[in-house]
């Protein structure tokens, strides 16, 4: 049984623009929009930047590589590579930090982009419960983030399941 504090009316898993339940076959046109996501101090980054990504509000990240920083606005949608803010070479190690109260991002898992690499939390719930996170890269260009939904690593089982309607 799912976490009721996670809220699955705003998480969701949408084909063509349409909201799916968990218990549809996902189909061809299928992706994950994040629409909440919070900093350890309970802050939801959704929407804390003024960018919108195909007209779901960006989740804003602060990024320090130690000799520059600023906010990072990404793209919801899992898998878009979109973002707006300040630019770094491929591969610079970034400290991730709520652009609210500048708490760093917390260490979800080592990342195999490149050594010393790491997945760092937002969580799907403001009672930031580890079973639901979105998980992010502290490296500029990697795209192996991940979102981790009652544990299970639903962008993993969504690549893996999607079926032609064909």
């Amino acid at each position: 049984m799912g976490r009721k504090d996670v809220d699955r009316e705003r998480l969701h898993v949408a084909r063509d623009g349409v909201a799916e339940s968990a218990g549809v076959q996902l189909l061809e046109h299928t992706f994950i929009v994040v629409t909440q996501a919070f900093c350890p101090a309970s802050h939801n980054l959704v929407g804390a930047g003024p960018t919108a990504f195909d007209g779901y509000p960006g989740i804003a990240i602060w990024v320090d590589d130690g000799k520059s920083q600023g906010l990072v606005e990404l793209s919801p949608i899992h898998g878009d590579k979109s973002k707006v803010g300040p630019e770094f070479p491929a591969g610079t190690k970034l400290r991730l930090e709520c652009p609210v109260c500048r708490a760093e991002l917390p260490f979800l898992a080592e990342c195999s982009c490149q050594p010393g690499a790491a997945l760092h939390l937002l969580y799907l719930s403001a009672r930031r419960d580890e079973a639901n996170v979105v998980g992010l890269c502290d490296i500029w260009g990697c795209t192996r983030s991940r979102v981790i939904d009652r544990s299970e690593i639903l962008s993993e089982w969504l690549a893996g399941n999607i079926r032609s309607s064909d």
